[in-house]
């Protein structure tokens, strides 16, 4: 038996590219509403963002405060009028294109979906997430999506994968693996919630934020063999899901 049969795991920069998503859908949105498009502006964006996603993950910020501040923030910084709302609303839009699948991340989900049960998890807005999911293909591998907006909780409150696992009917939290990039966000939860976590640390990046996870991987076939045993790995596709 698979040494997990449940696998909750993470979807930008582990499953699908959100950075080139992100850079794709800025660059439209600016030259939509005819907004400076050059790099320094686009690095702005992005560090404003990233502050305000890292003030979300602490609670210390709402989620639809956050979505509209980033771009009122950017349009102070450019010293420009306009519809923060508008602006976020045209930006979901286009990232809700961003199918961009990180190399080797559909084949890892085509062979271990047989012997585990698959729950996608995420923080980020539901439009654009949905509509990357459907574009991708990738969430017809999931047996559950869990968004922290319609959850009502965020990771990494560890509430939020507490309530996936239950929306799954999975009781068996020894066999439970959380997934994820996000150190801070993925990771954090799953610990706190008490169940085994793998960092997948594709840019190979240093740890220095105390956070342990279970494992740490570097790839999609590394992360295969966490969660599958030899016996499976020689025979992906051939067996059925196993029972939780």
């Amino acid at each position: 038996m698979a040494h997990y049969n449940c696998m909750l795991i993470d979807l930008d920069n582990t499953l699908l590219d959100f950075d080139a998503a992100e850079a794709s859908a800025i660059a439209a949105t600016l030259a939509h509403f005819e907004l400076p498009g050059d790099a320094q502006t686009i690095a702005e964006y992005r560090a404003i963002n990233e502050k305000l996603w890292r003030e979300f993950e602490r609670g210390s910020i709402k989620k639809e405060r956050l979505l509209t501040l980033r771009f009122s923030k950017l349009l102070n910084h450019l010293g420009r009028q306009g519809s923060p709302a508008k602006i976020n609303d045209y930006y979901l839009g286009e990232l809700a294109k961003g199918a961009q699948i990180l190399p080797g991340a559909d084949e890892f989900l085509a062979d271990v979906e047989d012997y585990v049960t698959v729950g996608i998890i995420t923080n980020g807005a539901q439009k654009a997430q949905m509509g990357r999911l459907e574009a991708s293909g990738i969430g017809a591998f999931a047996d559950g999506v869990f968004i922290s907006e319609k959850l009502g909780v965020a990771k990494p409150d560890k509430r939020f994968v507490n309530i996936a696992l239950e929306k799954l009917g999975v009781s068996n939290r020894k066999k439970v693996l959380v997934v994820g990039d996000s150190l801070a966000a993925d990771i954090k939860c799953g610990a706190a919630a008490g169940l085994d976590t793998c960092w997948c640390n594709f840019r190979e990046q240093e740890n220095d934020t105390g956070i342990q996870p279970t494992y740490t991987v570097r790839g999609f076939e590394e992360l295969k063999t966490v969660i599958l045993e030899q016996e499976e790995l020689d025979h992906v596709g051939e067996k059925k899901k196993y029972q939780l």
